[in-house]
């Protein structure tokens, strides 16, 4: 079977290629899925980069480590390469193991959370059942192969940790980003408002469906604008993935007792800290990873939050602009337009091609 495989960090992508490996069987309590379409998330690219690594070097628990990991108690070492990317899509599970029960999972489509060492750039994958969720029948498998991680990133944020009630205000970077315009969307479910912030011109029409009010910061000044959407007061939560002098400026937009969340990096690994920003607001800034979150928590949170996940995609809260589809075979291209500044939509691999 064909598969893309990162043999070496790069920056450059010299480091990936399509390979053919033997196609895996399905072993005990495990279950096998024929692939059809797999996302390129900024996830995917930070393990191409070796951008993980490199963080998790820098962490307390790994001074001094030869192999890095997620988790203080050193059971979830960051993947050896060479490991195969992905960490979304859809499939059909076409082999079940011993344990498995066949009648629930035999033939049916399924949407899939993976990652590396063995994620879903590949035409077959083996994973456990939690790993799976039924696809619902009117779905597209463009649609199911962003139905796990970025909207769930958007719930877990929003929901789980910030709690975000109706009426507060919620101030989201990248607002054209997959997990923005699904933060968005919880806010016209839910009840909160939002403020997206976007770096280029976009056409009224493109604007539509990012938030309450959104800020162009090539022509406006952030918290200008947030002082102006919110009487003054400023923001009660944020959630910024780019960090940089954005990021400066959103921590410089939180209300009295404001909390924030970084989840990304999109300009660099650090910003500017004003330390008084966060004393004489009493305000919070945390950091999110949604793999070690999801590690964190009791298989009853996981499955309630999950069930959720389900009643909001059924309710049609979630939906993701496709920008491309790209065949397995030209997996590079797919990551470089993955790469270009100002898309409209995700980045898709069809692997039957």
């Amino acid at each position: 079977m064909r598969a893309v495989r990162i043999n070496n960090a790069s920056d450059d992508l010299s480091g990936v290629e399509l390979v053919e490996l033997e196609q895996p069987a399905a072993g005990p309590g495990q279950l096998r899925v024929r692939l059809s379409k797999a996302a390129v998330h900024p996830s995917d690219i930070n393990y191409i980069r070796g951008d993980y690594r490199k963080g998790l070097e820098r962490l307390i628990w790994n001074r001094g480590a030869a192999q890095p990991t997620f988790d203080t108690e050193r059971t979830k070492p960051h993947p050896e390469l060479p490991c195969i990317p992905g960490g979304e899509g859809v499939g059909v599970v076409d082999q079940c193991g011993d344990g498995v029960d066949a009648e629930q999972w035999q033939g049916k489509r399924v949407a899939l959370f993976a990652g590396p060492p063995n994620g879903v750039w590949q035409e077959y994958i083996v994973v456990a059942p939690q790993q799976l969720s039924l696809v619902p029948e009117p779905l597209s498998d463009d649609q199911a192969a962003l139905l796990m991680l970025n909207p769930l990133t958007a719930l877990v944020m929003v929901k789980s940790i910030l709690n975000t009630q109706p009426g507060q205000w919620l101030l989201i970077s990248a607002g054209a980003s997959g997990v923005s315009k699904h933060a968005a969307a919880l806010g016209r479910h839910f009840g909160f408002k939002t403020i997206s912030v976007v770096r280029n011109r976009m056409a009224p029409a493109d604007t539509a469906e990012l938030g309450d009010v959104v800020v162009n910061l090539a022509e406006q000044d952030l918290r200008d604008e947030v002082a102006r959407a919110t009487d003054g007061r400023g923001v009660e939560l944020a959630i910024d993935c780019v960090g940089g002098a954005t990021g400066e400026a959103m921590i410089g937009s939180l209300t009295d007792g404001g909390r924030m969340l970084l989840y990304g990096t999109l300009a660099g690994p650090s910003l500017e800290l004003h330390s008084r920003d966060l004393m004489m607001t009493n305000a919070f800034v945390g950091g999110f990873y949604l793999p070690g979150w999801m590690a964190a928590q009791s298989p009853q949170k996981l499955g309630e939050v999950m069930q959720e996940l389900s009643q909001l995609t059924a309710a049609g809260v979630f939906g993701s602009a496709v920008e491309a589809i790209y065949p397995l075979s030209d997996a590079l291209a797919a990551v470089r337009a993955a790469l270009e500044p100002g898309r409209r939509g995700k980045i898709l691999l069809d692997l039957t091609r």
